[in-house]
């Protein structure tokens, strides 16, 4: 192969390549993608930022709760019922991302609101 069919090959994959990036179908598909992407990761993190705050909320509660206790036998029930809630509000939020994540993937990332 000559120093020229070579410089012609090269020419002609850059070429292919930057007619395929460039269409107007492959920028709408990178743009919808870019979109539902930016849409998922704004609803994940609204939903992050209030499972978090809700529990800091629930967690100070619990803390005022035993230290106004004054014996240990109510601290361990406040510490075992504060442990149910956060298992159930972790396992709850779980949930959630992953309907979330499960929504984005099947192409209805978008929200309303």
């Amino acid at each position: 192969m000559t120093t020229m069919s070579k410089k012609s090959a090269v020419a002609d994959t850059v070429r292919g390549v930057n007619e395929l990036a460039f269409s107007s179908d492959s920028s709408r598909a990178l743009a919808n993608a870019a979109e539902t992407w930016f849409a998922t990761a704004t609803e994940c993190h609204r939903e992050m930022i209030g499972f978090v705050s809700m529990r800091l909320e629930k967690d100070s509660d619990t803390f005022r709760e035993m230290l106004a206790c004054k014996n240990l036998t109510d601290v361990t029930a406040i510490q075992s019922r504060w442990m149910e809630d956060t298992l159930r509000d972790y396992n709850s939020e779980m949930t959630k991302m992953m309907t979330i994540y499960t929504k984005s993937a099947n192409g209805r990332g978008r929200t309303e609101g």
